[in-house]
């Protein structure tokens, strides 16, 4: 798939050099090529330079573009075949040319299905810090404080593109419920609401001028364009603006794309008293209140939830109106509201107090984190951060889950709680797998992919990033994540490649021997605890004299090692001459440097328990 982006100056749909040169001439890739949706921004140049598919319509690559320039010779019929041949071939592997497909809803939610979703999720949890307040102590509980949205919803997956709809989901707190004894309290509290979260203003809230009292909902004018131009295609009432209509038409006989919408009316606050009114949406919505524009994003984008903040007077009426427009893809579009975080503190500082031990569920959501957007800093976002100071300060024994999809800054609490879990966007398994691994019936596995700072300043994009629209100055080079911080000699929160367990392992007789062009390395880990448990063991290179800068060490190899307790189980990696190379900008091509290197393992980028030198002839 092309990307949107540009790289040296062509966009990633036109750019020969990625797409013809080295995907298809030197990886020797046979399969096709699409755009992203909506990633083409030329006919002639993305034709001749390696796109085969252009996605989701072909308002660049199409008969009307492209005849004349093939007939006359511009465009080589040997390009356009080629395309032909590469969509046939993916479409002849598939085996569409062998049967119909058709979907099958009882092949989406199998048991094995399952089973793959919560292998899925729960190998990926991962331990950050434990003072042996995990796996919990069932027998000495009696009661549990679990609080935040996000122990109560079931972040299955980041927003955009990669938010699938499952079938059915886990929470965290239905999985509580299902798997702890039932002599173990379990004292919920929201403690607060992330942004785009709060419910659908209830048509109760909503009235019509002139039957305020008879006729609940808003006046909704449905256009078959994207400006609400002309007459309405379709004009009813709506109780509640709370559609998620997918890739499909709100109604028969209407575009699934390219229309908008306006719905006006009144609205009326059940009482007195801030309020936020979230509004989310894909694409572009504008939100009036009062004749006031208060949110204003008329532009295409995945789903983005925006809010606004006001003081509403009970038994008033403020005049609403809402516009909205569907260009290409899904069509989301919510209108909500929620009263402000602090007035939900209590009720969760009072659980706390109460519990033997509070679980702080935390984190962000596909709200917050999606493809349509970046994260404009690290922290934990809506005041989590003196959230979880709060409740950690109620109760001692707090232990903090972590949902999100990138790092979070935790060095403002990181040492008043006892134990802190990530989990990710881990799928419609997540709730089961989080309460497998606090209880012990899972020991957790997993390793950190990428490398938590201790403050946003520290990361080789501080200096570059958003410092100007739209564009990304890459300055960072081959030293991103682990590399960077290494090279700088940062200390990092928790490194790449860093994970807790419930048991020990330790590391030793390492040997390496030579084969060939390829060197044998071997050791040994043995799990020296009380509890079976899974060990990541982890290779890297560091070339001693390098003849072009490069990173202290590479990661090169990873295995996953299941030990019963007391089992040792021998450690075979094979390096090639492909692992010692490194990319000569002058010569435009992969090149070994002969030398001295150092192969490093260990159980993490910053803990290496075991090293040896070779010379690379």
């Amino acid at each position: 798939m092309a990307a949107y982006n540009k790289v040296n100056g062509e966009y990633c749909s036109e750019n020969t050099y990625l797409l013809n040169k080295v995907l298809k001439d030197n990886w020797k890739f046979d399969g096709l090529v699409m755009s992203d949706w909506g990633a083409v921004h030329s006919s002639i140049p993305t034709a001749q330079n390696g796109l085969d598919l252009e996605m989701p319509t072909g308002e660049f690559l199409n008969s009307k573009t492209l005849t004349e320039p093939i007939e006359s010779g511009e465009i080589d019929i040997k390009t356009i075949n080629d395309k032909v041949k590469r969509l046939l071939t993916v479409m002849f592997k598939l085996g569409l040319f062998d049967h119909q497909y058709s979907p099958n809803p009882n092949l989406i939610n199998t048991k094995e299905h399952q089973k793959i979703a919560y292998k899925a999720a729960v190998e990926g949890i991962v331990l950050l810090k434990n003072n042996n307040a995990l796996p919990l102590n069932l027998k000495a509980l009696k009661s549990i404080a679990v609080i935040g949205q996000n122990a109560a919803i079931a972040r299955t997956g980041g927003g955009g593109s990669s938010m699938v709809t499952p079938v059915y989901s886990v929470s965290p707190l239905e999985a509580l419920k299902n798997k702890l004894p039932k002599n173990i309290k379990i004292n919920f509290a929201e403690g607060l609401k992330l942004n785009g979260d709060s419910n659908p203003i209830n048509a109760k809230y909503f009235y019509q001028p002139g039957n305020n009292e008879k006729l609940s909902g808003l006046k909704a004018e449905y256009f078959n364009n994207i400006n609400l131009e002309g007459k309405p295609a379709v004009t009813k009432i709506d109780k509640q603006i709370n559609f998620d209509w997918g890739g499909g038409s709100p109604f028969p006989n209407f575009p699934e794309d390219n229309f908008s919408v306006r719905w006006t009316g009144k609205l009326k606050a059940p009482d007195s008293g801030e309020f936020i009114i979230d509004v989310s949406s894909d694409d572009g919505v504008r939100l009036y209140i009062n004749d006031k524009l208060v949110v204003d994003d008329w532009n295409d984008h995945a789903l983005l939830s925006n809010t606004y903040k006001m003081h509403f007077e009970k038994g008033k009426f403020y005049n609403i109106k809402l516009e909205y427009y569907e260009h290409t893809g899904g069509a989301i579009v919510k209108l909500g509201w929620r009263k402000p975080n602090d007035e939900l503190y209590k009720d969760a500082v009072t659980a706390a107090k109460n519990s033997d031990a509070a679980l702080v569920f935390a984190g962000t959501s596909s709200n917050i984190e999606s493809e349509g957007f970046d994260r404009s800093n690290l922290g934990l976002p809506d005041g989590q951060d003196d959230f979880i100071e709060k409740i950690a300060t109620a109760n001692k024994n707090t232990i903090v889950i972590i949902t999100s999809g990138s790092p979070v800054l935790m060095d403002n609490w990181l040492d008043k709680v006892n134990a802190v879990v990530e989990t990710w966007f881990g799928g419609d398994e997540i709730g089961n797998a989080i309460v497998d691994v606090l209880t012990g019936k899972y020991n957790p596995s997993g390793k950190l992919p990428i490398t938590f700072p201790k403050k946003w300043e520290d990361c080789s994009a501080y200096n570059s990033y958003h410092k100007q629209d739209s564009v990304s100055d890459y300055s960072d080079g081959i030293f991103v994540g682990y590399r960077y911080f290494d090279k700088e000699n940062i200390q990092p929160l928790f490194p790449f490649g860093y994970g807790l367990s419930y048991t020990q392992f330790s590391f030793n007789n390492m040997k390496v021997k030579t084969s060939g062009d390829n060197f044998i390395v071997t050791f040994n880990i043995k799990n020296t605890g009380k509890v079976k448990g899974t060990e990541i063991p982890q290779l890297y290179l560091h070339d001693v004299n390098p003849v072009v800068e490069k990173a202290p060490k590479e990661l090169k190899r990873f295995d996953r090692v299941m030990l019963e307790p007391g089992e040792t189980k021998n450690i075979e990696f094979k390096l090639t001459k492909d692992d010692f190379k490194y990319y000569d900008s002058s010569k435009h091509d992969w090149t070994v440097n002969p030398g001295n290197y150092e192969i490093l393992v260990g159980s993490s980028s910053r803990d290496i328990k075991l090293s040896d030198k070779i010379t690379l002839k």
